[in-house]
């Protein structure tokens, strides 16, 4: 595949300079996926929903008819090329979603066709030029690959079965498992001419529970590079975190205080606000509270925060980011000190630096040929610190747990930084102990200036894929139901 990739890039670059483009960088790819839902857990003889006699067979046929459920297949093959062509400083972008000899010289001249009529850009000095790639790339399991679906169903299936049986409480089981196997280049003018591939296997489970008339949902979810077979583990957690929120109860009053973050709850806000303050063409562009605030403290001496792209098993990890540049290791923040953005050529070249190998297509649901590039991490890591969640926990005399996913944590300001959101797993904390759970509990603050109130790091890091951090406790938090 690598062969083919490289064949296309070259002609479509020979193209482009024909066509009179004074530069030209074609990006390549072809994605095979594969998504299986497993949608079980209608567990009738809990849920209640058959009655009478008929209620009595489906108890009996209980172990028979929560393996059953409903399937929905998700399989095909993605192949594209997204060009860019410059010409006066003028840049023209166009994909196709082909590796068809023909339909890739069309779509370059289309971009060369926009690029001769747009006005230049005063900003422009040029794509980047080749650099040695330093790592290795990122892990390509062949078993990941390998994976068809019929195995992929017995998966989901069976962690259905497995978050059903964790607790009689259960009444409802969803499971999703999605392989990806990538192969992807960048070539360009400039004599880039650089390629790699990558897997990726993505668990996700989703419980419903009932217990006396009150409702509760939780799930789990597992995110590698590398096939992991014993999903089971993952179904389980799912059920405790459904079945741990029964018993909802208000706050007595609105905390202002400590609040607990786990690891998954405070990835949704690092992930969404903290990426985007960092971006070198947003500070540029004067939508970061970071800008000009180099060498300053932005955070307590216990925050450290780096983006690594050669971090082994790192979901971002790859040789080179989307425009051939290898990717690197960036330390952010440094025992609060506020030491470098994120960059990509354009916005490296702005201020005569390198670029740190951010340069990123990948906006999700669209495919990465078809968007032009933006700067995100690689593997944005905040580093850990000694204590697991219980540990963060013992240490609040009063306050608030998060845990789980966050409603509206998408719509927080990016460049502010403020925040309100609201969580279904979350928890009063009372003399160093989870006391009992709350009902939907409102969360609202700023996340730069919950970076300079950050009580303590917990030690347990897990990947949210670009982003890998641990469990937090931040203070000054306000917490409402």
């Amino acid at each position: 595949m690598e062969d083919q990739l490289r064949d296309v890039g070259n002609k479509a670059i020979e193209h482009a300079k024909k066509l009179g483009a004074e530069e030209a960088e074609i990006y390549l790819l072809m994605e095979n996926h594969t998504s299986v839902k497993f949608i079980g857990g209608i567990f009738a003889s809990r849920s209640k929903a058959v009655k009478g006699f008929q209620g009595t067979i489906a108890r009996i046929g209980e172990p028979w008819i929560k393996k059953k459920g409903i399937p929905i297949f998700n399989s095909g093959i993605k192949a594209g090329v997204g060009i860019r062509a410059i010409s006066n400083k003028a840049m023209g972008f166009s994909s196709v979603s082909s590796l068809e000899e023909s339909k890739v010289l069309e779509a370059v001249e289309e971009a060369v066709k926009i690029a001769k009529i747009r006005p230049p850009d005063p900003n422009w000095v040029s794509l980047p030029e080749p650099r040695t790639l330093r790592g290795k790339g990122g892990v390509y399991d062949k078993r990941v690959a390998d994976l068809n679906a019929d195995q992929i169903l017995e998966m989901t299936a069976n962690c259905c079965v497995v978050a059903g049986d964790f607790d009689k409480r259960i009444v409802q089981a969803m499971s999703m498992i999605v392989t990806d196997a990538i192969e992807y280049g960048v070539v360009s003018t400039k004599g880039i001419e650089t390629f790699d591939k990558a897997t990726v296997f993505q668990v996700y489970i989703g419980t419903k529970g009932k217990f006396r008339g009150e409702e509760a949902s939780g799930s789990d979810f597992l995110l590698s590079r590398s096939l992991d077979e014993n999903v089971a583990p993952i179904a389980e957690r799912a059920a405790k975190n459904t079945v741990e929120c029964f018993g909802k109860k208000p706050l007595s009053e609105k905390h202002v205080g400590t609040v607990v973050f786990d690891n998954e709850s405070w990835s949704q806000l690092f992930s969404v606000i903290f990426t985007a303050g960092i971006s070198g063409s947003n500070v540029q562009e004067n939508r970061s509270v970071l800008k000009n605030k180099l060498g300053q403290q932005v955070a307590k001496e216990n925050v450290s925060i780096l983006d690594d792209g050669t971090l082994p098993e790192g979901i971002g990890t790859t040789k080179m980011d989307d425009e051939g540049i290898p990717r690197q290791r960036t330390p952010i923040i440094e025992k609060g000190m506020l030491t470098s953005f994120l960059y990509d050529n354009y916005a490296a070249k702005r201020e005569s630096r390198e670029s740190t190998g951010n340069a990123s297509r990948s906006r999700p649901p669209t495919a990465p040929y078809s968007n032009q590039l933006t700067i995100r991490p690689s593997n944005l890591i905040l580093e850990s610190g000694s204590s697991n969640l219980e540990g963060l926990v013992s240490e609040v005399k009063n306050g608030v747990l998060v845990k789980g996913s966050l409603i509206g944590a998408g719509h927080s300001n990016t460049v502010t930084g403020d925040f309100s959101v609201t969580g279904d797993n979350a928890f009063k904390i009372e003399n160093g102990a989870v006391a009992y759970p709350l009902k939907a509990c409102s969360i609202a603050g700023n996340l730069y200036q919950a970076l300079s109130s950050v009580v303590a790091v917990g030690n347990d890091s897990r990947s949210f894929g670009t982003v890998i951090n641990p469990s937090i406790s931040i203070d000054k938090i306000v917490a409402s139901t």
